[in-house]
């Protein structure tokens, strides 16, 4: 969303729950400078596990003080608190040092998008298979074409020893996205060279 659709959101009569976990992974160069989604109706979400390490899982909601006081007072919220001695890092890596921290893990991430793409590029040409390179995040959505179905794909890739996820996973409805699979670009490059090889090599075999 650009600056101005934020601010015209925002002051929308309504509560908005902006769901912002992936704004700091802005993989342009450079990172785009649209603020935070913020004002007296907006519900922000983050999390540490996917700004700064995914074993790191600390997430935080954002809102007026009378609605987090509410929400603390729900029974589930003691439930899901993570340990003190990970909220306590948390808390120093958010701090003045989190801006180097989001530098290096962004150069990683561009390098090993970059990497998975240039791979993608040659197991899907001459084939239907079509990605868009994204311009954040950590996954790339890759289409395979009507000829594949992502649920068999992936059970072929579980023979292999390749964990992947067929996109009726993300959908809202369970059944929409039949022929994509979400590839996450989070691993190093050799990790994600041997995770193509394995793909090409169930892409080749025949469905059951």
């Amino acid at each position: 969303m650009t600056a101005a659709a934020r601010a015209e959101t925002a002051r929308l009569p309504l509560t908005v729950i902006a769901d912002e976990t992936m704004r700091d992974l802005d993989l342009r160069t450079p990172p785009g400078g649209e603020p935070p989604l913020a004002g007296p109706g907006v519900i922000q979400i983050g999390s540490a596990s996917k700004t700064v390490w995914s074993g790191l899982r600390v997430g935080w909601i954002r809102a007026r003080a009378d609605l987090v006081r509410e929400l603390r007072a729900n029974p589930l919220q003691a439930q899901l608190s993570p340990p003190p001695l990970e909220q306590l890092i948390a808390c120093e890596l958010l701090g003045d040092g989190l801006a180097a921290v989001l530098t290096d893990r962004r150069s990683r991430l561009r390098a090993q998008r970059d990497h998975l793409a240039a791979h993608l590029d040659v197991l899907l040409d001459g084939t239907a298979g079509t990605y868009d390179l994204p311009d954040g995040g950590l996954t790339i959505r890759l289409h395979l074409g009507t000829a594949t179905r992502a649920a068999d794909l992936t059970a072929r890739a579980a023979r292999h020893g390749l964990a992947l996820t067929p996109g009726p996973h993300f959908a809202a409805d369970r059944t929409t996205l039949a022929h994509h699979l979400r590839l996450p670009f989070t691993a190093g490059p050799e990790a994600l060279t041997r995770a193509v090889g394995l793909l090409r090599r169930c892409l080749a075999e025949p469905s059951l």
